[in-house]
């Protein structure tokens, strides 16, 4: 493997994207070739991945700032490897379908390029400093791109994404600080290493019960801000409908996983050793959210919206595999994030191709475009039959893992209504594709037709994803296996694991 590979995948589109803004139309290319290095660096670690080791892989630790214990210390495991795969398959594939962006071209992929720069950081930090760090990054282009580059509404939107998410950060950032000032290590010093003190919460003697309680409730809120759980999710339709559809995109198969990969590198490792009433707390928050998102995807005329709450609900099953607390739901889990975070990709490529090709997303106003667009028809609906669930397609397995596992702890009335949920969601995804794509087709459409081939070739290649991991599942799951049984142990520290 090539010496440092998870900062070369960090640095190379952050050097991108300082290229892109100086090169005017040629951004795009230098944006493709940015983030293909960053691809193919990812498929070259998955070759070497050990699937049955407990240690953290890929690890780089160097002293960053030693007077108060900060590390540059990046490494994955089951946890956060399939999150970097996702981040860089996402991060291409968004790049050829904006191909044809001509409004500011190098700032609008050079924003692209940060983005990844900031998801891949969160997924492979192992220190809260530097986690934090790439946390607030992720936050910067994509105010730009819903700002400059989105709908009628989109100064609001901007902003209140930014509120909501740097609020909730910075309550996450106060738990991360009383982390650091309560504990101490032998020697007398402070650090940041995210496993170290995430083994000390074990000790109630550091860590008071009372004390662990206010911590864990920070880092919750600032992780279930961003995924988003209800009723925590507010600003996301707004960001979902105004954001250009790479905006969207990238929000939804990326930005969302943060919070989810919180929920498993941090939440689910405290979960024993804090007041039981938080495990009620999130089983609560995830059917809610599971239910809620399902129903109001069910009411929404603008098909963009209807993915937008789809999100919602879909990101619930995340929650809820976590909190059951057993492997297979763990495993489940952290299938369902990468597997939405695939799915939802192909979901709003479906609607900003309708906008820009028909000119509505008013589901209402659309009818027999698969007359027209036939090619594009197959693709969407490919995309909306994974989303609920078809056998085959990794939906549907992500989902039945989740349930199976939650359904062996979680009282058998709240599967129920899980269950009567995904009725719920299959309803609006058939629904929203029969009044789009089939019946007589509108005199105003005759003259629309299938959209650009590189827009084609970004949604089949998705679709293709989700059929690949949905008939061969294990070619992920195997990764996600052994770290779902080892969250359920206490955590070790990489001076334990032998890697440092």
């Amino acid at each position: 493997m090539i010496s440092n590979a998870l900062s070369l995948m960090i640095l190379i589109p952050l050097l991108g994207a300082a290229v892109s803004f100086f090169v005017g139309t040629r951004a795009k290319f230098v944006a493709l070739i940015a983030s293909l290095a960053p691809l193919l660096l990812s498929l070259q670690m998955y070759m070497e991945f050990d699937k049955s080791s407990t240690m953290m892989q890929f690890v780089e630790s160097y002293d960053w700032v030693p007077s108060i214990g900060v590390k540059y210390t990046l490494g994955v495991d089951g946890i956060g490897f399939p999150l970097v795969l996702l981040s860089t398959i996402v991060s291409v594939l968004v790049i050829i379908y904006s191909w044809g962006e001509t409004k500011k071209p190098n700032q609008y992929f050079a924003l692209l390029l940060l983005n990844e720069v900031g998801v891949l950081g969160v997924f492979t930090a192992l220190d809260f400093f530097l986690f934090y760090i790439f946390w607030e990054i992720v936050l910067i282009p994509m105010f730009f791109l819903i700002g400059s580059w989105g709908g009628p509404r989109k100064d609001y939107a901007a902003i209140k994404f930014f509120i909501y998410t740097h609020v909730a950060s910075l309550v996450m950032l106060l738990a991360i600080f009383a982390l650091y000032f309560t504990y101490q290590l032998p020697d007398g010093s402070r650090t940041f290493d995210m496993l170290t003190l995430l083994k000390a919460t074990q000790n109630p003697e550091i860590f008071p019960p009372a004390l662990l309680n206010i911590i864990f409730a920070g880092l919750l809120l600032g992780f279930l801000v961003k995924m988003p759980a209800f009723p925590f999710h507010t600003w996301l339709p707004d960001a979902h409908v105004e954001a250009p559809t790479a905006g969207s995109v990238v929000l939804a198969a990326l930005l969302l996983k943060m919070g989810g990969y919180g929920l498993f590198r941090i939440i689910v490792p405290m979960l024993d050793y804090v007041d039981k009433a938080f495990i009620t707390i999130i089983a609560v928050i995830a059917v809610l959210s599971i239910v809620y998102g399902a129903f109001l995807a069910l009411a929404q005329k603008d098909i963009k919206k209807l993915v937008a709450y789809s999100s919602v609900s879909h990101m619930g099953f995340v929650t809820l595999g976590a909190v059951a607390l057993v492997p297979l739901s763990i495993q489940g889990a952290m299938f369902q994030q990468f597997s939405h975070g695939i799915i939802t990709c192909v979901l709003f490529m479906s609607a900003g191709t309708i906008q820009h090709v028909v000119g509505t997303r008013i589901i209402a106003d659309l009818g027999g475009l698969a007359d027209r667009m036939p090619k594009f028809a197959v693709i969407m609906m490919a995309g909306f039959m994974a989303s609920l669930g078809l056998p085959g397609m990794s939906g549907f397995v992500a989902e039945f893992m989740t349930l199976t596992g939650a359904y062996a702890t979680l009282p058998t009335y709240v599967m129920i209504v899980v269950f009567l949920s995904i009725v719920i969601t299959a309803a609006y995804h058939l629904w929203a594709m029969q009044k789009a794509m089939f019946g007589p087709i509108l005199r105003k459409y005759m003259d629309v037709h299938d959209p650009h081939a590189y827009e084609l070739f970004s949604m089949s290649v998705i679709i293709l994803l989700t059929l690949l991991f949905g008939l061969q599942p294990h070619l992920m799951t195997d990764i996600m296996g052994t770290a779902a049984n080892q969250l359920l142990q206490p955590v070790a520290t990489l001076s334990e694991m032998g890697v440092i």
